[in-house]
């Protein structure tokens, strides 16, 4: 039954054995699981099962005694002042809150034939006082008064607590008059029902001779014991109290909205220390904030009230969101360039923190040591850059980029090689030689000499060494000796360095004055901040006229005029075009006598390129 069950309990005593056991709970009362914690997704669910350990006693009792105390009921009234100890203490044991009266009744020819011996009350010693008042005396006939006693205890004679257990013990060897003092059977059933009085029937004779009490204990959610010995009685009292039916209810409380909790059957009715199962179901909102924790408590009541143990608290970790992070490297770029990365976060909550960006050589395919490390901070629409990085010797480098994760979402990386970044290297280019001469006079050609020696146009992106066997000797109108030239490349910082020497050379062409020269060396480098050139000539002397005459450095694009010959020393040419560059002639004589004698010399050639440069 739903309704729920109170401790005023009226007892009716006859001589039927005691046929109902006491209830055996699995555990102490209280409810299993008491804490429950969860860790479901946003719109997750789940279902418990709750099982609910009843007292042995049903909470707060107000345990009312009832007892026909006319002349046969002598020995019954003996049993139970004496072991009125035993029994007070069992009930206050399980319900520590148990409270008790004491209350008789005799037949309307007597002079008293209802009397309230002790109210209700927690001390023991005054009710048992109030026990050890009654005496079995009087009653003028068969029936008694019984349901006049009834009707006076529903009706406020008894003065039970709010929301308390009410339980009458109702103790007789005879039936009621009917109507019992003005008041009928239906009378007493109605009063005992709207104040949710429980009885407990102990027929020790004739109690329900006329099934006044089997009416009684049904409509109240009672029990009538039949065939009860005088000396039973007390057991049979203590043995009904701890089989007495109890109602589980729950109400959830303190419930976060986006904690949903409820549970089936909405009650059970179960004997008094048995369990109660029921199923709850738990369900997170799809609002519910990642990385937040939410709770509720359910409230299980044993006949409308609440006993501590039986709350039960659920608390909800909700996950932090698990966010996508999507990358986008920096494009192809030449060595020495600058590289980025870009993160973009979604599918978390509101994601703030930082995004650590790494950066691994071309030979870590593994990622396993990073070159360079920059953290960027994510933005309110979720993304993070790294900034630029300068980058080194050419190859192909990858990014990773770790999300620190906040208090709503977990950390995330991305794997290695999923973002790659191609880094070309420098082209690199030179030539060097030694001598090259072109001269005529009158239209006859007189000198015509290719480079010599000539290390050819070198294009290469890796380190290395270009150089021809030196020439140890030049003869004719143009005398040299050890002519050499060379090309130098370094992959990375990216450089190009050409160098040509020649000693003792000596130009006799017909028409100019003789020029001599002592060894001369020319230098070009290039790299990609720019060109660099030196010269360094030994001796110079053009006819008679000494131009240099100890080694010197020579400034660039020294321009010497001597008669006829023109010499640019430590000529310097920049050139863009295809790559960048600086050619660098340590000697260059040009002869143009009125378009009869036209000589053109170059001597110790150098030139460095350099393509691809960031």
């Amino acid at each position: 039954m739903t309704r729920r069950l109170r401790a005023a309990v009226c007892v009716v005593v006859a001589g039927a054995m005691l046929v109902a056991g006491v209830g055996t709970a699995s555990a102490a009362p209280g409810v299993t699981p008491a804490d429950v914690k969860l860790n479901l997704d946003p719109g997750g669910s789940t279902t418990i099962t709750k099982t609910v350990s009843t007292p042995t006693v049903p909470p707060k009792p107000d345990i009312a005694f009832l007892i026909d105390t006319t002349g046969s009921m002598g020995g019954v009234i003996s049993n139970v002042q004496t072991n009125a100890n035993t029994v007070l203490s069992n009930v206050a044991a399980a319900q520590p809150d148990a409270q008790f009266a004491v209350a008789e009744y005799k037949d309307v020819a007597d002079a008293t034939s209802f009397r309230v011996a002790q109210n209700l009350t927690a001390n023991q010693t005054d009710v048992t006082n109030g026990l050890n008042s009654l005496a079995a005396a009087g009653g003028g006939d068969f029936p008694e008064d019984g349901i006049n006693g009834l009707f006076q205890v529903a009706s406020g004679a008894v003065h039970f607590r709010p929301n308390s257990s009410r339980v009458v013990l109702l103790i007789g060897d005879a039936p009621s008059h009917d109507p019992s003092n003005g008041h009928t059977l239906a009378d007493a059933i109605s009063a005992l029902k709207a104040a949710d009085i429980t009885v407990l029937a102990f027929d020790l004779f004739g109690l329900d001779s006329t099934g006044q009490a089997t009416a009684i204990t049904n409509a109240t959610g009672g029990r009538l014991f039949s065939g009860i010995n005088p000396s039973e009685v007390s057991d049979t009292i203590l043995a009904a109290l701890h089989n007495l039916p109890v109602t589980v209810t729950h109400q959830p409380r303190d419930c976060d909205p986006n904690l949903s909790v409820s549970l089936t059957p909405d009650s059970r009715t179960v004997t008094s220390g048995d369990d109660a199962t029921f199923t709850e179901s738990v369900a997170v909102g799809a609002g519910a904030v990642p990385g937040s924790t939410i709770t509720c408590k359910v409230d299980f009541l044993i006949n409308g009230v609440l006993s501590p143990g039986f709350t039960e608290t659920i608390t909800e970790d909700v996950p932090k969101a698990t966010p996508s992070i999507a990358t986008t490297p920096s494009g192809t770029v030449p060595a020495g360039g600058n590289v980025s990365d870009t993160a973009t976060l979604s599918g978390g909550y509101h994601p703030t923190g930082t995004v650590t960006f790494q950066l691994f050589g071309p030979d870590d395919t593994g990622c396993a040591k990073p070159i360079a490390t920059r953290t960027g901070t994510v933005s309110g629409s979720g993304t993070a850059a790294s900034g630029n990085v300068t980058i080194g010797a050419a190859g192909t480098y990858r990014w990773t980029a770790t999300y620190s994760g906040d208090s709503h979402n977990n950390s995330v990386t991305s794997p290695c090689g999923a973002e790659e970044v191609t880094v070309t290297p420098q082209r690199l280019t030179g030539r060097a030689y030694g001598l090259t001469a072109d001269a005529s006079l009158a239209g006859i050609q007189l000198v015509k000499i290719a480079p010599t020696p000539d290390t050819g146009h070198i294009s290469t992106t890796s380190t290395g060494t270009t150089s021809v066997p030196c020439t140890a000797t030049l003869s004719g109108l143009i005398t040299a000796h050890a002519l050499c030239a060379q090309v130098a490349t370094t992959e990375f910082p990216g450089k190009s360095v050409a160098t040509a020497s020649i000693d003792d050379t000596t130009v006799g062409i017909t028409g100019i004055p003789v020029i001599t020269v002592k060894t001369i060396n020319s230098s070009s480098t290039t790299t990609c901040a720019g060109s660099s050139g030196t010269t360094t000539i030994a001796f110079l002397k053009v006819g008679n006229t000494v131009v240099i005459a100890e080694p010197t450095n020579i400034q660039p694009n020294t321009t010497v005029n001597v008669g006829v010959v023109k010499l640019v020393l430590n000529e310097q040419i920049p050139f863009t075009t295809p790559d960048k560059g600086l050619t660098v002639n340590a000697v260059h004589i040009t002869v143009d006598a009125l378009g009869l004698a036209k000589t053109n010399v170059v001597l110790a050639s150098a030139e460095s390129d350099i393509g691809n440069c960031p």
